[in-house]
Formats: structure tokens, sequence, C-alpha cells
């Protein structure tokens, strides 16, 4: 009898689609999330645009039918066209009914199709779709707590991060950040030895040594894809004032010789935060300078979440990307994309022997803030 009464109350228990009420409720969440999907398989598509030349094409051409696309890219029409029905729905490409043809708006052309515009977007769907190939790993990070590091995402990752850095680095650098260090300019102009610690393609170490020829400049990263890319890169270059060590093996030298170091995005993927900065600390001259760079957010995921436009971004590339390299030692920090933020900052700093620490001013990067910190 007892029996039977149990099975009585449980075949009471609603089924979870009886327990729902709010159907718009349920249909306006899964619309959400469907938008979610759609936008997985446009980093993909978007990719392959880019890769194409498609974006570049009809920036250049103005409104093109499909088979003018086609024909100007020397492809076949059929997936032309489909591709641009697939971006006109994601309203990324523009469709004119009239005469049945799309275009780019100014501002698809500066986000998607204009390399040299500060709002281009071309590297991070590079970055994005190579992490792909990596997903079926991640179970395996969330048992056991071992992230992946850079060179696990592969090199298309890194030829990524490169690229979104790249304009930055290239245009505002040197004749915009530089300058607004104490006593930075003279010492490059002079002859000063720099270490450009994470230097990852070697962008922002070609833009100092080319604009300061009497400097040497030590690039250091640990990632052999990012190594690779930044031999090229100098080569290609053409600058005699760089060199590059691994840190694995040639690591910061601690005799406080260095008159700058830089850190640009590397703070926050560091395994062991503390221990760089105790080491940028060892190496740095009394009166050097560290110009660190990183993601700009708020000191708790309360204040992310409700004022932070760029929280969704930069949680979902901490777990595939920033926190797992972070984790990828046992022991690692696992800071996380928006882990060091200015009052994280601050107080690693001085804990680890730095006195003065200032917030630059600078607007010409949407992402980052940029300190200087000094002995």
């Amino acid at each position: 009898m007892a029996r039977d009464k149990y099975a009585n109350t449980q075949s009471k228990v609603p089924s979870m689609s009886e327990q729902i009420q709010d159907i718009d409720a349920l249909s306006a969440f899964s619309g959400q999330v469907s938008a979610s999907i759609a936008g997985g398989l446009n980093c993909a598509l978007t990719l392959l645009g880019d890769q194409l030349g498609l974006y570049r094409a009809l920036a250049a051409g103005g409104p093109l039918r499909s088979q003018q696309l086609a024909d100007s890219t020397q492809l076949a029409e059929r997936w032309v066209r489909e591709w641009l029905y697939q971006q006109a729905c994601m309203e990324q490409v523009s469709y004119n009914e009239t005469d049945d043809t799309f275009y780019l708006t100014r501002e698809a052309r500066a986000v998607l199709a204009d390399e040299s515009h500060p709002a281009y977007l071309g590297g991070m769907f590079q970055s994005v779709v190579s992490i792909y190939d990596t997903v079926d790993q991640l179970p395996d990070c969330f048992r056991t707590g071992i992230g992946q590091s850079f060179d696990d995402k592969g090199e298309n990752c890194a030829c990524g991060i490169e690229r979104m850095s790249k304009k930055f680095q290239n245009d505002h650098l040197v004749p915009d950040l530089l300058p607004r260090l104490e006593s930075v300019i003279d010492k490059l102009e002079a002859g000063a030895l720099v270490a450009d610690v994470g230097c990852g393609g070697a962008t922002s170490t070609i833009a100092m040594a080319r604009a300061f020829p009497n400097s040497t400049f030590i690039g250091y990263d640990i990632s052999q894809h990012a190594l690779n890319r930044a031999r090229n890169n100098i080569n290609s270059a053409g600058v005699k004032n760089i060199s590059l060590h691994n840190p694995v093996d040639r690591p910061l030298p601690g005799d406080a010789s260095f008159d700058l170091i830089t850190t640009f995005d590397v703070i926050h993927d560091s395994t062991h935060p503390a221990q760089l900065i105790e080491a940028i600390r060892a190496s740095l001259k009394d009166d050097g300078t560290w110009l660190c760079a990183d993601v700009k957010g708020f000191p708790s995921f309360a204040e992310n979440l409700k004022d932070n436009p760029m929280a969704p971004l930069a949680y979902s590339f901490s777990v595939l990307v920033c926190m797992s390299a972070g984790l990828s030692t046992p022991d690692g920090a696992g800071l996380g994309t928006l882990g060091f933020h200015e009052q994280k900052a601050r107080s690693m700093t001085a804990e680890l022997g730095f006195k003065r620490f200032r917030h630059i001013p600078f607007e010409g990067d949407v992402f980052n803030a940029f300190y200087e910190i000094r002995p």
C-alpha cells in the first residue's frame, strides 16, 4: 500500500513543460539562445568573408549583385549568393531589393573591410574560429582544473590576437602613448635597453625599434607560435635592433638593467603573475618605467555585469583563452580576462616593490587601460 501511495504522489508532479506558464517568456528566451547559435555560426562565415576578400570587394565595388561579386573575387556564384543571404540576415551586409544588390554601410566597411581602421575586427573572428578546434578538450579542463596554453590553441589564435592589437601598436604606441610617460622618449632617443615582455608577433617591439634605432629591444614570449611569427615579422620589417628570448630558457635577467619594460595584455594571462611582476621589478632600473596595458574592467562581477558592455565578450574569451592560459599549470593563478583590473594592478605592484602607479588617460584603445608603474 505504501508503495502504491508513493507512486500516485509521483505521478502528480508536473513535467518540466507543464511547469512553464509564461509561453511568451519561453519563446523570448529560446529566441535569445537561437540568436547566440546564429552568432556562433556567423563567426565562421564572417571569417570566410574576410579570408576570401568578399568584404573588401564589396567595399571597393559599391552595390553589387551576387554574380558581380563572384566575378570580382573569382568565386562560384551560388556559394557567394548564399553567403550574401546569410550576411544580410545577420545585418552585416545590406540589401537593396529594388535592384537585387548588396553593399556595406560606412560602419560595416570600417569593422569588416578596412584593416587600417581602429574598429576593424577581422582578427577577432580569426581567433574565435580557431578556438573551436580545441573546444572538445574543455570538458577535461573543467574536470581537472588545468587549462590550455596559448600554443595549445594553435597558430591561428596567435595570428588573430596579433591582428587585433596591430592597429594600436602600429599607429598609436609610439606617437600617442610613449610621449605620455615621464622621461621615456629622451631615454629611447639617446639609447635605452627595452624589454617587451609577452611580445607576441613583435608588432609592438618593431614599432618601437623602428622609431628609436639607438635603443636595443628584447622581445620575450613563451609561445613558440608567437616567436615564429615574431621572427618572420622582424625579418620582413628589416629592423636590426631586436632580439628574441624565450623566458623558459632565458628569463628576465634580474640585474636592474632595463630602462623600459612593456607588457601588452600579458599579466592577466600569466600563470604566475606575482612572479612575473617580481621579475619585472628586479630587471628594471631604479629610474626605469614599466608600461603596462591590460583589459579594462571593474573589481567585481556584479559591477562588470551591470556596467561593463564588454563583459559578455570578455568572460567568453576568458573561459576559452585567457583564464585557460592562466591555469595551464597546476598552480596557475587563472586571473582571467578581467582579472587584472586597476585595483588589482595597484595592490599587486605595491606589494611587489613598486612605489609609483599612474593611470594614463588614453582613449586610443577601447579594450585596454594603460598604467605607468615605477619603482
